[in-house]
Parts: C-alpha cells; structure tokens; sequence
C-alpha cells in the first residue's frame, strides 16, 4: 500500500489507518483517565510520529461528531462511554508499543500541566543577566520562593523546565539541607544529597 498522500511525519510502525488512529485517539483517553487539551493529543500522537498530524486531526474530528468524544469550549476533548466502549472492545487492532507509548505522554504531559498550574516561574530580564523565581503554591498562599539570578536566557529557561520537571524534588532537597536531615558528600566536583 502507498502511504505517499499521508505518510509525513509517522515513524515506521506508526499508523496510517483512519480506523487505528481512531482507536488510539480513545485508547490514551481512557488510559489518561481525564480531559486533554485537543492541541496536547495532536502533539502526542503526530509529534511522536504515532500517526499523520492531519490525519490525527481528522480522526479527532470524526470521533467528535460521532460522539466517541466531546470537545470543550475551551479545546478539551474527553472520551464518552461510546468511546470507553470502543476502546476497550477494540484497543487489540493497535500495536502495544504504541499504545504504551501514548498513555505514557499523555499521562507524563498532563502532570506536567497539573504542575505548571500549581507552580509558577516568573523570568525577569534585568540589565545583567536574569532573575528566575521558582515558586511552589499551596491552597491559598505560596510554601516555597526562590530566586536566583543567571547570566542568559537559555539559563534562565533550563532552570525554568528543570523546576517544573520536578517541584517537589527542590522543595524536599531545600528542607533536608535546612533542616540538617540530609547526608552530603562533598567531593571535588559534586555533592549528593542522601534524602532519608
């Protein structure tokens, strides 16, 4: 069969069948377990070479008006029961890696959205350099602020996905240094920060 029409971007043993993108589409919904931004299942499937970006686009659309999906006002698409059902009756037509891999990003990009959403950090570009202040919200006030001052941009943005890769690492390696509950071995180059 010649993919030549709709092939850009999928990487071999992607899919190229409307049906299957369909499949997927609602197989990593479900595993999800929750809502998803439609331009985050785009990237998803069509930006890890899963599928076509426009034929991605075009499964969502056709799921939406046969009510496998709903779409939000604000671009959020979430599985109906249709959807559920046709996920689990016929998930089998799709190969495990890339359903594994999908849930996979979906589930690592939706706690990455939960911790842009519960933490913030706010670049400022100063005369010299940056000053990059990372901050980890409680309910209605913040628990942690830190800012540092970098020399760059590309800096100040590394510390930035850094942080928000992981919050709570800063938080727990900050209170175990205060607080004297962590081991630290000093080397000539490193330290490494034994959290009990």
């Amino acid at each position: 069969m010649n993919h030549d029409g709709f092939s850009a971007g999928v990487e071999p043993g992607g899919l190229y069948s409307p049906q299957q993108i369909k499949i997927l589409i609602c197989y990593m919904l479900d595993g999800a377990g929750e809502p998803m931004p439609r331009q985050a299942v785009l990237d998803i499937i069509a930006g890890g070479g899963m599928a076509n970006f426009f034929e991605t686009g075009a499964a969502i659309d056709e799921l939406v008006r046969l009510q496998n999906l709903e779409e939000s006002e604000d671009g959020h698409i979430s599985l109906t029961e249709k959807g559920r059902q046709a996920a689990s009756t016929l998930f089998g037509l799709i190969p495990y890696t890339l359903r594994e891999r999908s849930v996979k990003a979906a589930l690592q990009l939706l706690t990455r959205i939960r911790r842009e959403r519960e933490n913030s950090v706010r670049i400022d570009k100063l005369e010299s350099g940056y000053n990059v202040t990372c901050t980890i919200n409680d309910t209605d006030s913040p628990l942690l602020s830190l800012t540092l001052r970098v020399a760059d941009e590309p800096q100040a943005q590394l510390i930035r996905e850094q942080f928000l890769n992981d919050p709570v690492l800063l938080y727990r390696s900050l209170l175990a240094i205060l607080t004297g509950d962590a081991g630290m071995r000093r080397g000539d180059r490193e330290i490494n920060i034994l959290l009990r």
